[in-house]
């Protein structure tokens, strides 16, 4: 039998180097922080690479055009495997927008799981940034896998906007008015524009200052839509008068998502719910 001291300072050491293997087998499986941004290549300009898929579509002005746009998939991992699986069942689709709001604290593994479900549709994917996905270092995280917060593209007779309003989050310096401006001046050809972006402008987080401004804009460049997300249920309405209608969409959550139809420049949308 050994004595008690050499027992004891064997089972330390042995107790030290289980710890040490432990630990570097947690490192090789876990990050190491939660705010790291560790990327694989799938991982990485999601928005810019998905444009380019859309426009390889060839969708031309006189082609049936058919999207969807979806928000706020936040931690609702469940559901946005069963939205993308519904999704996944149609065959008459071009590409699938989500307005804002992937994460709920901006973390890159809440990024990446939201990937890991919507890689998986059949279509392109394209988000624009929403607020939860602007704190802690989501802004870096979002310009890593997704690339600049506005950005725009063309399918068909359709011009797509995509615009971040998170006004609080970026310090009252968006929305870029100038920018979508620009950009609205520039769409000017086409027979649809669509505006995209999380916060709506009937929103205080939009910034009061901005709304009247941006209402000017979308009545004076006769914008087809302004899409949203951020209040997580749905809302169809005319806060600019008659000629621009601005649509919410729900939550993930809540099991549903819209498709919008476009035929030259008639342009309907549908209101699925997916039976649970």
């Amino acid at each position: 039998m050994l004595p008690i001291k050499k027992w004891y300072s064997r089972a330390l050491l042995a107790a030290g180097i289980c710890s040490l293997a432990l630990l570097s087998q947690a490192c090789e499986e876990f990050e190491y922080s939660p705010y790291e941004i560790r990327l694989s290549e799938d991982e990485k300009n999601i928005n810019s690479r998905n444009i380019e898929k859309i426009k390889a579509l060839n969708i031309s002005p006189t082609d049936t055009l058919r999207f969807i746009l979806t928000a706020d998939t936040q931690g609702f991992y469940e559901e946005n495997e069963q939205v993308v699986a519904h999704i996944n069942q149609r065959n008459d689709i071009a590409f699938v927008l989500i307005g804002g709001d992937l994460t709920d604290f901006g973390l890159a593994k809440e990024f990446k799981l939201v990937h890991e479900d919507f890689k998986t549709l059949k279509v392109p994917y394209v988000a624009v940034v929403g607020n939860h996905d602007a704190i802690n270092n989501g802004k870096q995280v979002f310009t890593a896998m997704y690339g600049d917060y506005d950005v725009s593209f063309s399918v068909g007779n359709s011009r797509f906007i995509l615009l971040n309003t998170n006004y609080l989050e970026f310090d009252e310096q968006v929305p870029d008015l100038g920018w979508l401006e620009a950009e609205l001046q520039a769409s000017e050809g086409y027979e649809n524009i669509f505006v995209i972006s999380h916060i709506p402008p009937t929103n205080t987080e939009f910034g009061e200052e901005n709304a009247v401004r941006y209402g000017q804009l979308m009545n004076q460049y006769n914008v087809t839509y302004s899409l949203h997300g951020h209040n997580h249920n749905h809302k169809f309405h005319f806060p600019f008068g008659e000629g621009v209608p601005v649509l919410e969409t729900a939550a993930t959550e809540k099991l549903e998502y819209i498709v919008f139809t476009v035929v030259r420049d008639e342009v309907n949308f549908e209101r699925v719910k997916i039976q649970p």
